[in-house]
This record gives C-alpha cells, structure tokens and sequence, in this order.
C-alpha cells in the first residue's frame, strides 16, 4: 500500500484558513500577513504567500484581481457574488448573482463553451464620495 503523504496542517495554515472563514470582506495578502502576525508574530511574509498560494490551489479560497487596487481573496464557501468597487475610497459592496442579472445557461447555450467560472466586478462612486465631492 503506498504512502501517502499529506501536507502539515501547520498553526499558521490554521489561522489563515479561520481567518478567511470569518472575515466578510476580501482580503489582500498584505491585510492576511497582517491579521497572522497579531497572532504569530515571528511569522514570515513568504510563509502566508505559500500558505494562501496552497489554500487556492485547494479550491479553499477565491482570487480576485482588482487590477490597480491589486488582489484580493475570499473564502470559496461563500454563495456565489459579485462587487462593485468604489474608484475614488476603494469601499465595495456585495452583490448577488441576481442583482446583474447573469445567466450561465443562456451564455453556454449561444457561445457553446461550457463555464467553469466567471467574475464581474464593477466599478463606481460611492454615496459617501459621491457626497464629498459634491461638496467640494
């Protein structure tokens, strides 16, 4: 019977994985290298990137490329959504698949290709900028 070897569920992969379950927001590397080292503070910035690098290719957490503002991941159990992103203050919000109106289906039946994922990010002005700069 072969070996199989199974990678270390080290305290460090424990607190990122904990750390991408509860958190409601994406998250960049720098802001998971942060929350780490609160807890583990000798903890290295090439130890997260591995970490976060590995939970993807586990399918655990999604990338997201907010081109300029850089990336940003979140936990893949999450219900399928979308952003949209302020241009100016870099705040988003949330949306449902329902909210733009996407079909998967439609989109397969008209092209042929079968999707395997998709990502729609918007970007905007939010209120509160919206506001400020309506007083300036």
């Amino acid at each position: 019977m072969p070996h199989i070897i199974k990678p270390r569920e080290t305290k460090t992969k424990k607190l990122i994985t904990h750390i991408f379950q509860t958190m409601q927001k994406p998250i960049s590397l720098q802001e998971v290298f942060n929350y780490v080292r609160i807890s583990l503070p000798k903890t290295s910035y090439s130890t997260v990137f591995r970490n976060v690098s590995r939970l993807e290719k586990e399918s655990k957490i999604i990338h997201i490329d907010w081109r300029e503002r850089g990336s940003r991941y979140e936990w893949a159990d999450m219900p399928h959504h979308h952003h949209i992103v302020c241009e100016i203050c870099g705040s988003f919000t949330d949306l449902k698949e329902s909210d733009v109106n996407f079909n998967e289906v439609k989109l397969s039946r008209i092209t042929g290709y079968i999707i395997k994922r998709h990502t729609i990010e918007l970007e905007g002005i939010c209120p509160k900028c919206q506001k400020s700069q309506k007083s300036t």
